[in-house]
């Protein structure tokens, strides 16, 4: 149980420096639409680049992941992360970082995928949930400790702060994955069985696991329309200063940290797709609030966002124990790389739409945002149904 312990806590720490680099764009828009000259249409490229180099790179490694060792995949592909993250935080210009988004984007992804395959065959289906709450408090931490640390540093000391200072500790986290990750090899050779075409299709004649992929496209979907945009139209339109964003992300991590454990729990306990309902439909409300605000004291906000934090982020953790649990060990790294290049498309092209719909006024007030809402809610209200769908499967292949 104690390995199982650090070998968690090893992949919260990857999920902290993963989420982390893409969290800390949010807060930053203001930062990097001023200092680059660029529009909001600009900036949500920049999300959406990431999201879109990770979503290809994830699905051409479909094909093969599952013909490695999974802590070989991780060493190799958080070392380029790193690497990556690192060429962000030198980028003299709005190229030279749109570039480097998509280089880190490409090893970030596979990453996604990896970390969800070693916690499906390390931890029984029983436990799971509760073992997905554990990977996914690296989130908590990157919105209580790295966002608001990262843009008080991007305020005061620049934007690039934030990434260098990112890019060493993804360093001495390497030194944990070697440490505490064991060789994951027992799926190879039941892969090396099967061609990799009839690997990834096989897949796609599941109606289970497309099920599960539909799910995760439109989950990510609704939930990447809104998100890279909240700490934008705060400042601009609720009238919240810069530095006040870094209380949204402090107070929604820390009551993240005590609800990812409940809902975990509460997963395993009273069913995921019970679970998963609940916190879809609770997820509307703060949805609508945060896209129709206008002058809003800091307060109200982050109530509003707080409860975003829960219900939102949320309902992540028995979505993804419903998803890893359509495959078998020996196809799960294939099918997860799929299952991520699907969440990454769908984030960046949502995000990147958005983006376009949402204008700029010329006060700097933003409009439009309410519609993104709208929409964000019907996809939410969509994964319901979808959700309803899809079942676990038994070691021999069937269906509990």
């Amino acid at each position: 149980m104690k390995k199982e312990t650090l070998l968690l806590v090893t992949l919260a720490f990857i999920q902290f420096t993963h989420i982390m680099d893409f969290m800390i764009m949010m807060p930053l828009s203001n930062l990097f639409v001023d200092t680059f000259h660029i529009t909001r249409a600009q900036f949500g490229l920049l999300v959406a680049s990431y999201n879109i180099s990770a979503g290809l790179v994830s699905f051409l490694s479909a094909f093969f992941i599952d013909r490695f060792d999974r802590k070989k995949v991780i060493v190799f592909c958080y070392a380029f992360f790193t690497l990556g993250t690192i060429a962000c935080g030198f980028a003299p210009n709005y190229e030279f970082l749109l570039a480097a988004r998509i280089f880190t984007g490409m090893f970030g992804g596979v990453l996604s995928a990896v970390i969800l395959s070693v916690v499906g065959d390390s931890v029984p289906l029983e436990r799971r949930a509760s073992a997905m709450g554990v990977v996914m408090m690296g989130f908590s931490a990157a919105a209580i400790l790295g966002v608001p640390l990262g843009n008080y540093a991007a305020v005061h000391f620049g934007w690039h702060v934030p990434f260098l200072a990112l890019g060493v500790l993804a360093i001495l986290v390497q030194f944990a994955v070697f440490a505490f990750i064991p060789k994951m090899s027992g799926h190879i050779e039941e892969a090396k069985k099967r061609n990799p075409l009839e690997t990834i299709g096989a897949i796609f004649t599941n109606k289970n696991q497309l099920l599960a992929l539909l799910l995760m496209c439109v989950l990510m979907g609704g939930h990447f329309s809104v998100i890279p945009y909240i700490p934008s139209f705060l400042v601009s339109n609720a009238h919240i200063e810069q530095e006040d964003i870094t209380y949204m992300y402090l107070v929604g991590g820390l009551v993240s940290v005590v609800s990812l454990r409940l809902i975990g729990y509460c997963a395993d306990r009273f069913g995921r797709f019970k679970v998963f309902a609940i916190l879809s439909l609770c997820a509307t409300a703060p949805l609508l609030l945060i896209t129709h605000m206008g002058v809003t004291p800091l307060y109200i906000v982050l109530i509003f966002t707080s409860l975003f934090f829960i219900f939102s982020g949320g309902r992540i953790v028995p979505a993804n124990t419903m998803i890893t649990s359509t495959a078998l060990p020996h196809q799960r790294g294939g099918f997860l790389s799929i299952n991520s290049a699907v969440q990454q498309l769908a984030g960046g092209l949502v995000a990147w739409i958005a983006g376009n719909i949402i204008t700029e006024n010329p006060d700097k007030s933003i409009s439009n945002y309410d519609l993104v809402g709208y929409i964000a809610v019907g996809a939410t209200l969509l994964t319901i149904v979808i959700a309803a769908f899809i079942k676990p499967v038994t070691a021999n292949g069937g269906k509990k």
